[in-house]
């Protein structure tokens, strides 16, 4: 006869490193096979063991796993099914204190950081390279950023110093296989200002940095996108994460044709309406043009942007690159506030997911009925033969205007007369959202939200958040709170600036004394001496930061261990109500 399969299967944590699991008794069983796994990997934990009682005990397993136990009842030439038991996690206080996204863990991925997420989350930035020490705030020479950046090989960029960066001239990253961590930076952070920062190599991470560009030295500059605050173009591998930028003479943060790229939980706001120390003076305020291949823009706050909320982008952007460098863009989850005469528009012949953004009208805003006025020719660029194609879904529109948009997103794409360039081609909606393929083949994900829950997240996390500003924190407030407070010095008004000092202007940065030492690393190896303590490292052995002592997975090394340990409650909280979905 077959015997019954054990019943009542549980496990339970028994000890620090040990689980037992237990089973009702079976009828004519004399013992029982017992098999352990590691529900992680699925890979087999020690060898099989029998037991005459209903319980085993297996012990010195590895903290911060969930393991899986497999029994089957025997008597003689007789045995049960095997019974499955559910995983049964065994606690690692010192794993856990890291607070690593759980979805992470479950998928086995090593991304770009943990938190990382888009068609951006596979590059590796700096990963096991040197470690460079930003020591001072100038402008060039030892200890600056500008000479950290122009270091070649992998490398990752910590700062021992607060304060604004003021730039004599444009600072161009033109070395790759970079990280910059600007949390490292000790009280109030780094802030950097007075020319344009270009992205202008490939496999870069940036995070927690502030770029407000100001317009004290655009006396004489053309306005150009290469005078927003900080862009990029033509370049394979890039994710930018929790930065805040604004204050461009003509765009704040512009990303078009870019592959494999992710700007994630960023503050994009007040480019100058009406700058009038430009050559180029006139109406200008453009938030940023967006597009690329395989190109992820999530979890971003636009506000207080004359237009360009986004621009999509359009094929005469991209040169020689066109066939290399656009494709699949996904838009979603970002917030865009108090827009003046435009929001998102343009995307001529290109592809786009505009998916659960949050569309908030201001003091500024014309009355906008959509989410993307679609223009399938640019008189600015002599570009476009057709209009885009557009998957549009579970976006929301808070103006009562546009209430029918939100109940038929179908609704909420305007397909924009341009007659007068030419006979206005077909168009259609995309019932699927495009793909986000890394590299055109690895699958990429995000922490989705309803458009509703990515505003509360959004206006709560996103930017250089570690330590909020005084601009990010009050248009953070402004988008909550459905206001604005400043005005124009050349015209502009409803929160659209002319200058930055019609916002207040740069603020001073700084650290305490405390907080300078908190961050002491004898060793140069980019981690504290009082955080190596803390988890038990050698704070005079700068070898231990390329290990991978600290991940229970084996993926991060300590030193990006430690990165995300700066920044856990932020990429913790930011997911709440969030769904880790394929794109």
């Amino acid at each position: 006869m077959v015997l019954s399969v054990p019943g009542n299967f549980a496990g339970t944590v028994s000890g620090e490193t040990s689980l037992t699991f237990s089973w009702d008794p079976v009828e004519g069983a004399s013992q029982y096979y017992a098999a352990l796994t590691n529900a992680y990997d699925e890979t087999s934990v020690g060898d099989p063991v029998f037991v005459t009682e209903s319980s085993v005990t297996f012990e010195g397993l590895e903290k911060g796993f969930s393991y899986v136990c497999r029994v089957r009842a025997i008597g003689g030439m007789e045995y049960s099914e095997f019974l499955v038991s559910d995983a049964v996690y065994l606690p690692d206080p010192e794993y856990e204190s890291f607070k690593m996204p759980a979805s992470e863990d479950e998928h086995g991925l090593t991304l770009a950081f943990p938190g990382a997420e888009g068609g951006g989350m596979h590059v590796t930035g700096g990963r096991g390279g040197a470690v460079i020490h930003v020591t001072n705030t100038n402008d060039s020479g030892e200890g600056s950023l500008r000479e950290a950046l122009n270091t070649s090989g992998s490398r990752t960029v910590v700062f021992d110093v607060a304060g604004r960066i003021d730039l004599q001239s444009e600072l161009r990253i033109s070395e790759g296989n970079l990280t910059i961590a600007g949390q490292t930076a000790p009280g109030q952070g780094i802030c950097i200002s007075g020319y344009p920062v270009a992205v202008d190599a490939d496999n870069v991470i940036i995070r927690f940095l502030r770029f407000r560009l100001g317009d004290v030295n655009a006396a004489s500059a053309a306005v150009t996108d290469t005078l927003a605050s900080v862009y990029g173009h033509y370049r394979d591998g890039i994710i930018i994460d929790h930065c805040s930028m604004s204050w461009g003479l003509d765009g704040c943060a512009s990303f078009y044709a870019n592959t494999d790229f992710t700007m994630q939980w960023c503050m994009v706001y007040e480019a100058l309406n009406n700058p009038v120390s430009s050559a180029g003076a006139g109406l200008h305020g453009m938030g940023g043009i967006w597009g690329g291949k395989n190109a992820s823009f999530h979890h971003n706050l636009l506000a207080h942007n004359g237009n360009g909320s986004p621009r999509l982008d359009c094929p005469d952007m991209y040169g020689d690159h066109l066939s290399t460098h656009r494709g699949n863009v996904d838009i979603r989850n970002n917030v865009i506030y108090n827009w003046g005469s435009n929001s998102m528009y343009g995307g001529e012949d290109g592809s786009f997911n505009v998916i659960d953004n949050y569309f908030k009208p201001g003091p500024a805003s014309e009355e906008a009925a959509w989410f993307v006025d679609a223009w399938w020719y640019s008189p600015e660029y002599s570009s476009g033969t057709d209009y885009p194609d557009i998957h549009v879904s579970g976006n929301w529109h808070s103006g009562n205007y546009a209430s029918a948009i939100n109940s038929d997103n179908s609704q909420g794409v305007v397909w924009r007369d341009q007659s007068q360039y030419g006979e206005n081609p077909s168009h259609s909606l995309q019932t699927e959202p495009f793909k986000i393929l890394a590299d055109d083949a690895t699958a990429c994900y995000m922490t989705a939200h309803s458009a509703e829950d990515a505003f509360t997240a959004v206006t709560g996390y996103a930017g250089a958040s570690l330590v909020r500003d005084n601009a990010d924190t009050r248009v953070a407030s402004e988008a909550m709170n459905a206001n604005s407070s400043a005005s124009g010095s050349n015209g502009s008004t409803g929160g659209l600036i002319d200058s930055q000092t019609d916002a207040g202007g740069w603020q001073e940065y700084s650290a305490t004394s405390d907080e300078l030492t908190a961050v002491t690393d004898t060793d140069g190896d980019g981690m504290p001496d009082a955080f190596e303590t803390e988890y038990s490292l050698d704070p005079s052995n700068a070898s231990d930061a390329s290990s991978m002592t600290l991940d229970n997975h084996g993926r991060y090394t300590n030193l990006e261990m430690y990165l995300h340990w700066l920044v856990r409650d932020i990429v913790s909280a930011q997911g709440v109500n969030g769904t880790y979905t394929e794109l």
